[in-house]
């Protein structure tokens, strides 16, 4: 005969009542699920903590609360009570230890602290005689950030073999990481391009490395490839905003040519290949110069704010030759002030009236400009040191310094990078992909 057991279970009639020490464990692990399925469902709910401490002061022995603890504070973004956790995990030395190891190295790299997320890094590999790929891609990851940029993208590429050799049901999310990665840590489009292509052919319904890759066809001037893969991508989500700017400059390669009104070397003289590729980064990650300036105005030093000029007006940013971006944000500087952005030179920021007029002196008297050409050359004047150097946007976007008589100097990849540059020197936040 079966009767209920009150305590949760079936026993046979006559026995002796459930073990309490079974049953207080059984309720213990109910509780440690629990904490577990709840931080699944929502990772910052304030009564993980609680239940994850019940379990430990129950049951000391269940150390993987306090992991499951310090992802709580990871997953709320305290990251220092998430490091101590786990680093007074590592000091016990138990079951947990590679565990701790590992959830720490991770929240060291994300938290740019990338010397020390190499140094658990290599403490995982020393430990673990059966590190997978992902322990040596992480590694690998950490190492392009301290130094060795190169050592560590080919670390990934054998992270990428050794995955095929010993996991090749992961085979693809190697490839997909190594991907990704070279994308998030600023690769250039000839070390990002064939691993694009590999983990797009293991696994097509990738969008983001999809429109990636078209871009870097764009890099080089494969045109035509690029617009098929935006296709493809704008077919399964035709809202896509970076895939329908990649269609617009695919077509802007291809409508010329198509039409005999240009060649593709036209555009390789141009750097057009260079400047989609930027465009690319600057929408997925937000770095473009409406971005920089945003960052800049929250650490511009108050010598600054002093010189520079209002905004030009919403209805003449259209009519300017300069860049309408920088202007709209500030018309310029006073003149004489350019030792307040703490430069080497001191050069300022020009007003849009100054760029029209010497743009309209070149193109009037050209003689009197011979270091400039307004009809061999493209280029958007940006600033002047008030004594004959000036920067200016040049080939594929990038910014240069000129002055007559001494060769043109490459001074930043873009004017957004310029700006980035300033926001880093004045302390704000490093935001460009590859940067720390």
């Amino acid at each position: 005969m079966i009767r209920w057991n009150p305590f949760g279970g079936a026993g046979a009639s006559g026995g002796e009542p459930e073990d309490p020490v079974e049953f207080e464990r059984a309720a213990i692990e109910r509780d440690r699920d629990l904490a577990w399925e709840l931080f699944d469902a929502q990772p910052t709910h304030r009564r993980i903590p609680e239940l994850a401490r019940s379990v430990l002061a129950r049951e000391p022995s269940f150390t993987g609360m306090i992991i499951l603890i310090a992802l709580h504070h990871r997953a709320r973004g305290e990251l220092d009570e998430a490091r101590r956790l786990l680093q007074d995990l590592l000091g016990r030395q138990d079951r947990q230890f590679l565990s701790a190891l590992r959830l720490l190295r991770d929240l060291e790299y994300s938290d740019k602290r990338f010397a020390e997320s190499q140094r658990l890094a290599e403490a995982v590999l020393r430990e673990d005689p059966e590190a997978d790929w992902m322990d040596r891609m992480v590694h690998a990851s950490a190492l392009v950030f301290t130094g060795g940029r190169e050592a560590g993208w080919e670390r990934m590429d054998a992270a990428v073999e050794l995955s095929a050799r010993t996991d090749p049901e992961h085979h693809a999310s190697a490839l997909a990481q190594r991907a990704a990665r070279f994308l998030q840590m600023g690769a250039p489009p000839d070390r990002f391009l064939p691993a694009a292509e590999e983990a797009i052919a293991a696994n097509p319904v990738e969008p983001v490395l999809s429109i990636a890759l078209a871009y870097a066809y764009l890099f080089h001037y494969r045109a035509e490839e690029a617009e098929a893969l935006f296709r493809r991508v704008l077919r399964e989500d035709p809202t896509d905003e970076v895939a329908q700017g990649g269609m617009m400059m695919a077509r802007g390669f291809l409508d010329p040519i198509e039409r005999g009104d240009a060649t593709m070397e036209v555009f390789r003289r141009a750097g057009m290949g260079e400047m989609a590729w930027r465009t690319m980064y600057e929408q997925v990650f937000d770095t473009g110069l409406e971005d920089a300036l945003s960052a800049l105005d929250r650490v511009l030093p108050r010598a600054l704010v002093r010189v520079l000029r209002g905004g030009l007006r919403k209805s003449a940013v259209p009519q300017t030759l300069g860049e309408a971006t920088l202007l709209a944000w500030h018309d310029g500087q006073d003149p004489g002030t350019g030792v307040a952005w703490g430069l080497d030179e001191p050069f300022r920021l020009m007003s849009s009236r100054e760029i029209d007029e010497m743009e309209h002196a070149i193109e009037r008297d050209p003689a009197a400009w011979p270091q400039w050409s307004a009809e061999d050359e493209s280029f958007t004047l940006i600033a002047t040191d008030d004594a004959g150097a000036y920067f200016f946007e040049g080939f594929a976007g990038r910014l240069y310094r000129r002055c007559a008589g001494q060769e043109d100097r490459e001074v930043a990849p873009s004017l957004a990078d310029w700006v980035w540059d300033r926001v880093v020197a004045l302390g704000g936040e490093e935001r460009r992909p590859g940067r720390v």
